[in-house]
């Protein structure tokens, strides 16, 4: 071919323009085609190469092509249902909002008592060891005689929790499609809540691991930690099939629940069987997963376990609280008697706690400076407070919230912040249990509570429209039972004094009106004695306070000598924590050494008035004097 182009090209022409523009692009084609090489290895091998990334670049853009009109399908098939739900009720409330017992009213008032309650918290270690009355058994016998106080045993049945009642909330809110819910909205949010959970699994293997280490080995606990060690949880969103998620998430939480009720395996078996759901799930679990899994460990007495739970909601997970996340947390923090808890607890609630909150929703300042809408929603401060760098939102309160609460404050011997939380119930119209009205009173009666009574007293005089209401929605038996155990409360107080009149001064320094006292105590006995069937304990009433006779006034003076003794001893608790705190490093070296020298005086004098009692009561052959009875029986 070659030689031919070349022939071609040397063939004569007549010279006219046609046959040297032909002539001349011969030998062109024929120059060209003499220049012409083989290709090298490295040539080709370069040309490959590139092929080869260019088909997979290809391919990748193909892929990502088809998951985009996959998500932009998702995308408008969500616009149109949510469309045709709005075209199709158009009064329907968004799935933020719950429909709650108590109104904003009663919220507001009851988020700022308790913030009271978070900020005048008693010292670490008043609330560990509080002052209590004395171990007398004359003073037990006269609070059941006088103010006819259950015992301890009684007590104690008082402060059970229900778990069936908080099994049931749970489940409630499973089935609840108006609870609003946050998830992962992106991968590398899901590679978070997936880090977040296996770390949990971690953490519950280990426990399990630690607590039952002698038993024999589970096949179900060795698989779920080989999982969690090779690669699981694979989580996806739940957004690509609700319905689907919403099902399997039922399907575990009541899987959970007969796991970890069942009698029959051992805590690794269990265990184990636990986290292998989790591992396996296709979805990260919820809230209500977490609800599931608290409960569920606090009623089988795991409570290390339930507090792996709520240690990964608060500082691990971005869950938005449902309404009975923070009953369960409360009852935790009850049923492990951490009182520092759930003190945080209660100011998470309320927005005052500045590191985690209530996770229901929070904002930086300075998004909010920069946003004018931001700006008006911080504003609001009913419902949201300003601590730290971020603006909280407060954790909407239910009855059952409520009833947390104040039974938590009575389990941790907090009787005044209780009497203060029940009388702010009593006048914003929360409708208590009964059962726990009657804790109330039983419990601030039983420890001899002088302030709890005081606040009490005071919120029964100054509210006695809403004590009537109260009244009114109880049976005979419960309206003499509490009509009697208030009496007590005014006696404890040492305002039913049936010689005389309580003092203006007196009552001046109560903070609590006369005439008030005087109707509510009309009241009270008109209540006492138009139920004799109802009440084995009758208190004679205002009108009749000559009929009383010196040794009733003996025994209840005795008793509020007791109660005040014991405000003296929380004094001197309080005191010697305060000249704690005045060791630490903030103060000057010389002031704590002085101050330490100070504590180290007292201590001394009272480890010799200790010693000086013990030689005392060792010389007498343990039949003191009547004095010295007297002293200890008081606690002095």
């Amino acid at each position: 071919m070659q030689s031919l182009w070349s022939r071609a090209g040397q063939a004569s022409r007549c010279g006219c323009r046609f046959c040297s523009t032909t002539v001349g692009a011969v030998r062109q084609r024929a120059a060209g085609t003499r220049g012409r090489r083989n290709a090298t290895i490295a040539e080709i091998f370069a040309a490959c190469y590139s092929s080869v990334f260019a088909t997979a670049t290809l391919i990748d853009a193909v892929r990502k092509d088809g998951r985009r009109r996959e998500l932009d399908r998702q995308l408008d098939e969500a616009r149109r249902e949510l469309h045709d739900l709005h075209h199709a009720s158009p009064r329907q409330p968004a799935p933020e909002t719950k429909p709650s017992d108590l109104s904003i009213h009663q919220m507001r008032s009851l988020w700022e008592v308790m913030k009271t309650i978070y900020r005048n918290r008693p010292f670490m270690k008043e609330i560990h060891k509080p002052p209590t009355v004395g171990a007398s058994e004359l003073i037990k016998c006269l609070k059941e005689q006088c103010y006819n106080a259950p015992g301890e045993g009684s007590l104690r049945a008082m402060r059970q929790t229900d778990y069936e009642q908080l099994e049931n909330l749970a489940m409630a809110d499973e089935l609840n499609g108006q609870i609003g819910f946050r998830e992962a909205q992106n991968q590398v949010q899901l590679l978070r809540e997936s880090s977040s959970v296996e770390k949990l699994v971690h953490k519950l293997l280990d426990r399990a691991e630690i607590q039952d280490e002698n038993s024999p080995a589970a096949a179900s606990f060795d698989e779920a930690r080989h999982l969690a060690t090779n690669g699981f949880p694979k989580f996806t969103f739940r957004s690509m099939d609700p319905d689907r998620a919403r099902t399997n998430t039922l399907a575990l939480n009541q899987h959970i629940r007969a796991l970890i009720g069942s009698k029959n395996m051992t805590l690794k078996e269990m265990i184990g069987r636990v986290c292998y759901n989790l591992l396996v799930s296709v979805h990260p679990p919820d809230m209500h997963t977490y609800n599931t899994l608290i409960v569920a460990f606090d009623k089988a007495g795991r409570h290390g376990f339930s507090d792996a739970i709520v240690h990964s909601f608060f500082h691990q997970r971005l869950l938005k609280p449902t309404p009975s996340t923070f009953t369960a947390i409360l009852n935790h923090f009850k049923a492990t008697n951490n009182h520092g808890r759930f003190l945080r607890a209660i100011a998470c609630i309320t927005g005052v706690d500045q590191l985690t909150g209530g996770k229901v929703r929070r904002r930086h300042m300075s998004d909010i400076e920069r946003n004018a809408t931001l700006q008006s929603w911080a504003a609001d401060t009913t419902l949201r407070t300003h601590t730290g760098h971020w603006v909280w939102e407060h954790v909407p309160l239910d009855l059952h919230l409520v009833e947390a609460v104040l039974g938590g404050l009575l389990h941790f011997k907090l009787f005044d912040d209780a009497a203060t939380f029940f009388v702010t119930c009593m006048r914003t119209g929360v409708a208590l249990s009964s059962r726990l009205i009657k804790q109330v009173f039983d419990e601030c009666l039983a420890a001899l509570d002088w302030r709890a009574a005081v606040g009490l007293v005071r919120g029964l005089a100054d509210g006695q429209d809403m004590w009537q209401a109260l009244l009114a929605r109880e049976d005979d038996t419960t309206v003499a039972y509490l009509a009697e155990k208030a009496l007590a409360l005014v006696d404890l107080c040492g305002l039913n004094d049936f010689s005389q009149e309580p003092s203006r001064r007196a009552l001046a320094g109560l903070d609590i009106s006369g005439p008030n006292l005087q109707q509510l105590s009309e009241s009270l006995a008109k209540f006492n004695h138009a139920l004799p069937a109802a009440s084995s304990h009758r208190f004679p009433g205002p009108n009749s306070r000559q009929g009383a006779d010196a040794v009733s006034k003996s025994k209840s003076r005795l008793l509020q000598l007791e109660s005040l003794w014991k405000e003296c001893d929380l004094v001197i608790k309080t005191t010697m924590s305060i000249e704690s705190k005045l060791l630490y490093a903030d103060f000057s070296p010389s002031f704590r050494s002085s101050m330490a020298q100070l504590i180290a005086t007292k201590a001394l004098d009272r480890s010799m008035e200790l010693a000086h009692e013990c030689r005392v009561a060792l010389s007498s052959g343990g039949n003191l004097p009547p004095s010295t009875a007297s002293c200890i029986i008081m606690g002095i």
